[in-house]
């Protein structure tokens, strides 16, 4: 039996006003190496929500429009998203049909940078998304939540060395 249609989409943010401060710095350098390149980045997705990720959940769960499931992580705090540590990059013009060039660069780039790239990864591969490197886990741990709670996010960022 064929999932409905998705429902409305929740609102996507794309802004870099809320990642960690060298965090930031670091975007905002690999956004200028792309271009440099000759490609045209953009941001697709910045910090998330718990209601984006519940319904970036639902694909391929609970209804879907072809792409299938596109997340593995249930609740926001099992990202580094929800933390101000990651964003997605697609092409502005091909948006996530990018050239395989586009997807060398940015995580050639990404890597130089000191960054981790989901398209390195072995488990799945996550061609646009970049997150802060070393010496974080591929995903947050409880831990990550516990920071949060107790001193905000720049407890976690701290803990991370992303200040």
């Amino acid at each position: 039996m064929a999932l409905p249609s998705p429902p409305p989409e929740v609102a996507v943010d794309r802004s870099l006003d809320e990642l960690a401060p060298v965090f930031r710095m670091k975007v905002d350098e690999l956004l200028f190496r792309m271009k440099s390149k000759g490609h045209d980045p953009i941001i697709a997705e910045s910090v998330r929500t718990n209601e984006r990720q519940t319904y970036l959940y639902g694909f391929g769960r609970e209804y879907d429009d072809g792409r299938g499931i596109v997340t593995h992580s249930k609740d926001a705090d099992e990202t580094w998203h929800h933390f101000g540590l990651a964003v997605d990059i697609i092409s502005e013009s091909k948006q996530w049909d990018a050239s395989p060039r586009f997807w060398n660069d940015l995580g050639a780039n990404a890597i130089a940078l000191g960054l981790s790239w989901g398209g390195a990864w072995r488990s799945f591969k996550d061609l646009p998304h970049v997150q802060w490197g070393s010496p974080m886990r591929q995903s947050p741990s409880p831990r990550a939540a516990r920071l949060l709670a107790d001193g905000g996010l720049p407890a976690v960022w701290a803990e991370v060395g992303a200040t």
